[in-house]
This record gives C-alpha cells, sequence and structure tokens, in this order.
C-alpha cells in the first residue's frame, strides 16, 4: 500500500517517471545509462491490460528445501565457450513485439525500447512479468544481457524458464545488492533451490550491466554472470517450457530494468 504522506506529490512524480521512461527507451540494446538521481514512484493514465493481475509469482516458501540432486563442487571461472552448444534456437533482439508480453498500468509498464524489452515498476511491493512466446528446452543454454537503470538494494530482477503455468516454472532471481537465488515455483508452493548468496565480480546497483548466461543439461543447473561461473543445483531433468522475464521492487519505490541480446541454444552433449 502506498504511504498516504506520499499522495501529495503524485503529479510531479508522474511527469519525471514518464520522462524517465521515454528516455531509457530511445537508446538501443543495454548501453549503460548514468542517471542524474534515482526517480520516485509514479502512476501511469495507461489502461492495464495484464491478463493475469491476481497471480501470486512470488507465493510462501515452505520450510522444507527441496532436495533434487547433489551439487558438485563449483567451478571458480568459465574457460572458453559452454560445454555442449549446438543449434542456435533463438536470437532475439526484440525488435519483434509479438514475442512477449507488454502489460501496462498504474503499477508500471513492459514496453519494447531500441533493441530491448523495458521493464518499469512504478510502485512499491509490485512486480512485472512478462511471458514470451520463446521455448526452453530440457537442454539449453541461454545468454541474455541485463541492465538495471533504477533500483534499491533488495529489489529483485531476472529469468523464468520451463514456465508451464503460472503455478509452475522455474525462476533465478538476482538482487541489486549483487545476490542470485533459485527457485522452483510447483503447484502455487515456492521451493528454494539455491539461497541467496553473492555472486562473483557482478556489477551491483545502478546503473550496472550483467550479462547472464544459464547452462541446463540432464538435471544439471549452472549459472555463469559475465562468464564467471556462480554455482550448480540439481533441477528436473525432463521438462521444457516458456521463457519470460520479471522485476519486482521490495525496497524501493520504483525500479527500471532492460533486457538485451537473448540466445537460446541446443545442448547436447556425447
Amino acid at each position: 500500500m502506498i504511504d498516504p504522506k506520499r499522495s501529495h506529490s503524485t503529479f510531479p512524480r508522474l511527469i519525471l517517471f514518464s520522462v524517465a521512461l521515454a528516455s531509457l527507451m530511445t537508446f538501443s540494446g543495454c548501453d549503460l545509462i548514468v542517471p542524474t538521481q534515482a526517480l520516485p514512484p509514479t502512476a501511469t493514465a495507461t489502461t492495464t491490460t495484464s491478463p493475469t493481475p491476481t497471480t501470486d509469482w512470488f507465493p510462501a516458501t515452505p520450510t522444507p528445501t527441496l532436495l533434487l540432486l547433489p551439487s558438485p563442487t563449483p567451478q571458480p571461472t568459465r574457460e572458453g565457450a559452454l560445454e555442449g552448444l549446438t543449434e542456435l534456437l533463438v536470437e532475439d533482439s526484440f525488435t519483434d513485439d509479438s514475442l512477449w508480453q507488454t502489460p501496462q498500468g498504474a503499477s508500471g509498464n513492459v514496453a519494447f525500447g531500441v533493441q530491448n524489452l523495458t521493464l518499469a515498476v512504478a510502485r512499491p511491493s509490485t512486480q512485472l512479468f512478462s511471458l514470451s512466446e520463446h521455448e526452453t528446452p530440457e537442454n539449453f543454454a541461454l545468454e541474455i544481457t541485463l541492465q538495471t537503470s533504477i533500483c534499491e538494494q533488495d529489489d529483485q530482477s531476472g529469468i523464468v524458464f520451463w514456465h508451464q503455468s503460472n503455478n509452475d516454472f522455474y525462476r533465478l532471481l538476482i538482487n541489486c545488492a549483487g545476490e542470485i537465488r533459485l527457485d522452483l515455483v510447483q503447484n502455487g508452493q515456492n521451493y528454494v533451490l539455491h539461497d541467496w548468496e553473492q555472486a562473483a565480480q557482478m556489477q551491483v546497483a545502478a546503473p550496472a550491466v550483467n550479462r547472464l548466461t544459464l547452462w541446463v543439461y540432464q538435471g544439471r543447473f549452472q549459472l555463469f554472470i559475465n562468464d564467471v561461473f556462480q554455482f550448480e543445483e540439481g533441477i528436473a531433468a525432463d521438462r521444457s517450457g516458456k521463457l519470460g522475464l520479471f522485476a519486482r521492487t521490495i525496497s524501493g519505490d520504483a525500479m527500471t530494468v532492460r533486457f538485451c541480446d537473448l540466445k537460446i541454444y541446443r545442448v547436447e552433449l556425447n
């Protein structure tokens, strides 16, 4: 709920937020943008078009943690090309607006910029989610660039993969303090597979630009950030589903992130 003490400044904040969003969308790709100051939350006059406004994307986490496979000893860095990359399945420069959902409303907007998808959250304790037409197969490698322009320490963004329904998907979370986590949401319950830990050699806060790489093969999940290995975890070995992107305010009143340069490869090992 928005603090009533802030309500008197809604109109000027609306102007600032609209100008900031328009400016972000005019830049190409995920070039680093240094804002003059963090912008406050605002509402937008655009009519809400999100098809599932009541979806709980962050259900409460039960006490037990789901254990699937033991994690092998992490490798400190990624050396050379990712293992087993074969067919390039998806190369998305975010120029085809039919491939991603773009919900818009008072809580914020998802919109196409110049070769990027911008998620601009305009309220505290609010999440935006965009589901794509892209499939993440059973064995895949995914690379995408994340630029954070406005955020506070606990605010989160990330990637949803193997999305089969709004109650069944995997989710990689990254906060603006530079911490990472891997979850499974199944039957509306949230299971922490890899709890929050500090990422290695990641740009934090805002502005920041980071290249994310997910590598999945036969129940093994590996995460790299800026080509630096982060962790490996055991996950399911026989799933597929859609790809999605999200942003969520936790400690901040507003948040803006951009995603660009998406590639998805098929992974095959002999």
